[in-house]
C-alpha cells in the first residue's frame, strides 16, 4: 500500500488479495478435448453441440463469416451468434508483436498502424453481417431494457485468445440473457484478441433478477479494442434491483484489466457498480499498464447510477486501482462520479474509492480538458475519495507540460449532500505528482 495512506488499514491490498483469487479461480482448468476447427460449419456445430462443455476449440487461420440462416434459408439458432457452452474456449492461431516489451500489442509494421497480426496467423471471426435485434433485460420488479446483443455470449469459464472479433453494429462480446449458471455468476478470460465493432466491443454484466447476488469475474488483458462508437468495454452490475432496495448481499464483479489498448472509441473503457436499480453492487477492479489514444472518453467510473429508473440505486460501489497506465488527450479523459443520477433521491450512499498511481498523461493542447474530473455526484450522500500519486503530464514528444484537475462535490455545486475528496494533504500532492495542479485545501481529506 502506498506510504500516503497509513491509516487506510491495507483495505484495498486486502481487495487485490482477493480479485487475484477469484479471476484464478474463474480460469479454466485444463481442457480434457480439444477439436480442431477449420471451417465455419465446424465451427457452429462444435459451439452449438451442448456436449462440448469444458472443451477448447482451435481455430485455424481464415475468416469465419457468420451468418443468420443456413444455405436454404432456413434461420439458425440464436441468430447465427455463438453462444459459448459452459467451460468453452476459442483459440485462434494469431500471433502478435511488443516491440517495446510493454506487453501491449504493437502494429505489426509502421506502414501498417491498424494491423496488429502477424501475416498467415489471421484468425477472424466475422459477426458484421448478422442482424442480431436488442434482447430484452429484466429487473426484479418486472422492468424491461432493451440492450444489444453479442456476436459472442459467454458464461462460465469461457475463454477467447488469439482471434480477431469484426462485429459490425453488433457487441463482440456480451453476457448471455438467460445465466448459464443458476445463480447468474460468470467467469470470462479475454487474452491476445482484437475486438473491432462499430457499436461497442464487450460488455460484461452482471444483469437482470437471476444475478441479484452473483459472483463474476474478468480477466481482460493484451487485447486490442477499437472502433465502437459508444464504447470498448463496459462492466456493470444491471437491473437486478426490486421496490424494496435491499442492499445485502448484493452481485459483485472483479476484474482485472491489464496491457490493452484502447483507441478509436467513443468511450475506452466504463465501470459501474450498480445502474438502474441495482443495490448492494460492487464491481472491484484492477488496471495496470493499458494505453487509451484517441478516444472520446478514456475512462468512466461510478459506484452508482440511477438513469431514471423506476427503482432506485442504493449503496454501490467501485474499488479501483490504476499503476502505470497511459492517457493519451481526450474530451473527457478521467471522470469519476460516486453517484450520477436524474433525481434529488437517487442514487444514494455510492461509494467510489480509487487509487491512480503513476498514471501517465500526453497533452499536446493547452485547452484539452481537464486529465481528472472527480465529482461526488446527485443523490443522497453519495462519496467519492480518491488518490493521485507519481501521475505525470507531458506532451507526445516527452516535454512536460502543465495539466489540470476538476474536482466538485454536487453535480449541481451547493445542492445536495455528495462530496468529493482526494486522499493526503495538498502539500504531498504537489510533492508527489508533477504537472498537475492541486485543488484548494478543502478538498483533500487530511485538511
Amino acid at each position: 500500500m502506498n506510504a500516503l495512506l497509513p491509516q487506510r488499514t491495507g483495505k484495498l491490498s486486502v481487495a487485490w488479495l482477493l480479485l487475484s483469487i477469484a479471476c484464478a479461480a474463474g480460469a479454466q482448468n485444463a481442457p480434457l478435448k480439444v477439436i480442431n476447427v477449420y471451417n465455419v460449419r465446424q465451427l457452429y456445430a462444435a459451439v452449438n453441440d451442448p456436449a462440448n462443455q469444458g472443451v477448447t476449440l482451435k481455430l485455424a487461420p481464415r475468416t469465419y463469416v457468420l451468418s443468420s440462416a443456413y444455405q436454404n434459408g432456413n434461420p439458425r439458432p440464436n441468430q447465427g451468434s455463438l453462444r459459448m457452452p459452459p467451460g468453452m474456449s476459442l483459440v485462434g492461431a494469431e500471433k502478435r508483436v511488443d516491440k517495446n516489451k510493454d506487453g501491449v500489442p504493437d502494429p505489426v509494421s509502421n506502414a501498417a498502424p491498424d494491423d496488429f497480426t502477424v501475416a498467415g496467423t489471421d484468425t477472424i471471426i466475422d459477426g458484421s453481417g448478422l442482424v442480431l435485434p436488442p434482447e430484452v433485460r429484466t429487473d426484479c420488479e418486472g422492468n424491461e431494457f432493451a440492450a444489444p446483443n453479442g456476436v459472442i455470449q459467454v458464461g462460465v469459464h469461457n475463454t477467447v485468445s488469439h482471434l480477431t472479433i469484426s462485429s459490425g453494429n453488433n457487441l463482440a462480446i456480451s453476457e448471455p440473457t438467460i445465466p448459464v449458471d443458476p445463480h447468474g455468476n460468470m467467469s470470462m478470460r479475454v487474452t491476445y484478441t482484437v475486438l473491432d465493432s462499430t457499436l461497442g466491443s464487450m460488455t460484461f454484466a452482471n444483469c437482470q433478477c437471476a444475478s441479484r447476488h452473483a459472483h463474476s469475474t474478468l480477466q481482460f488483458s493484451h487485447n486490442i479494442v477499437r472502433n465502437g462508437v459508444f464504447l470498448g468495454l463496459l462492466i456493470q452490475n444491471f437491473l437486478t434491483g426490486d421496490a424494496n432496495n435491499s442492499h445485502a448481499d448484493g452481485p459483485a464483479i472483479w476484474a482485472m484489466i491489464t496491457s490493452n489498448l484502447f483507441y478509436n472509441t467513443g468511450k475506452g473503457l466504463q465501470v459501474t457498480g450498480g445502474e438502474r436499480g441495482t443495490d448492494g453492487g460492487s464491481v472491484t477492479l484492477y488496471m495496470s499498464g493499458n494505453v487509451f489514444r484517441n478516444n472520446g472518453a478514456n475512462f468512466k467510473g461510478q459506484a452508482g447510477v440511477s438513469r431514471g429508473a423506476p427503482t432506485r440505486a442504493i449503496a454501490n460501489r467501485l474499488t479501483l486501482r490504476s499503476e502505470d497506465d497511459t492517457f493519451g488527450e481526450s474530451p473527457a479523459n478521467l471522470t469519476l462520479i460516486a453517484g450520477p443520477g436524474e433525481d434529488a433521491d437517487d442514487p444514494k450512499n455510492g461509494e467510489l474509492e480509487a487509487e491512480f498511481l503513476q498514471s501517465h498523461f500526453v497533452r499536446d493542447s493547452a485547452d484539452t480538458p481537464p486529465e481528472f474530473s472527480i465529482i461526488g455526484g446527485g443523490g443522497i450522500r453519495n462519496r467519492a475519495r480518491v488518490l493521485i500519486s507519481g501521475a505525470s503530464v507531458r506532451t507526445s514528444a516527452g516535454v512536460r507540460t502543465r495539466g489540470d484537475l476538476f474536482i466538485q462535490n454536487q453535480i449541481t455545486p451547493g445542492i445536495g449532500t455528495s462530496t468529493a475528496k482526494l486522499f493526503g494533504s495538498r502539500a504531498e500532492f504537489l510533492q508527489n505528482n508533477q504537472g498537475l495542479p492541486a485543488p484548494p485545501a478543502r478538498f483533500f481529506l487530511e485538511n
